[in-house]
């Protein structure tokens, strides 16, 4: 065993937090500020993609998902407008008080 600290990028902490927290699937549409999270995610550490037509529809798979299995629903969309369309399903979840989660990616300038 060596004393040498060990790196993980930030896409790939983000992935395993959560496998961690014991979420196996995620719901979204691929673009470059999440890119390397989601393929983390599948990738390295076994979690399921589920592509959605668009945003709110990302969202509300992952509420639905919330709902019928008591676990957390998460959701992943890129950044602009992309963040916009979500507010439908993410408005829905907080007034119904399902657990979920986005995760909104972005670019360096």
């Amino acid at each position: 065993m060596s004393n040498t600290p060990t790196t993980m990028k930030v896409h790939a902490a983000i992935a395993k937090a959560l496998i961690d927290q014991n979420v196996k699937t995620m719901f979204g549409l691929m673009g470059d500020g999440n890119l390397y999270v989601v393929d983390s995610f599948v990738r390295d550490f076994g979690g399921t993609f589920v592509g959605a037509a668009n945003e709110a529809g990302a969202t509300l798979m992952a509420l639905g998902y919330s709902s019928v299995s008591g676990q957390v629903g998460v959701a992943t969309v890129t950044h602009g407008p992309a963040l916009v369309n979500t507010l439908t399903g993410m408005t829905e979840g907080a007034k119904s008080a399902l657990p979920m989660v986005l995760l909104c990616g972005d670019t360096a300038v």
